[in-house]
């Protein structure tokens, strides 16, 4: 089984995720932050599957809100390396 790391980026981005929803709603805030939690539980059940941006970083696309987890894996550690919508760049 993989451990989760946030890289410092990510783990910013997920919670200014959670407090721009959450000034509106939230209920929808914490949906949201939920089924971002479940694709990253998809990635530690099956990390090799997803996309394959390069040869070091992968990516799943989050099926409800569409957000796109960036990530890498190295030996039992999944890195989380960025979190965006589509209208962001990664890079």
């Amino acid at each position: 089984m993989y451990n989760v790391k946030f890289f410092k980026r990510a783990k910013e981005q997920y919670i200014n995720i959670w407090k721009y929803i959450a000034e509106d709603n939230l209920f929808y805030a914490n949906e949201v932050l939920n089924k971002i939690d479940d694709s990253i539980e998809t990635i530690l059940q099956f990390p090799n599957i997803w996309t394959k941006i390069d040869n070091t970083y992968r990516k799943i696309v989050e099926p409800n809100y569409k957000f796109k987890i960036v990530y890498r894996i190295s030996k039992e550690t999944i890195n989380i390396v960025w979190i965006y919508r589509e209208q962001n760049s990664w890079k």
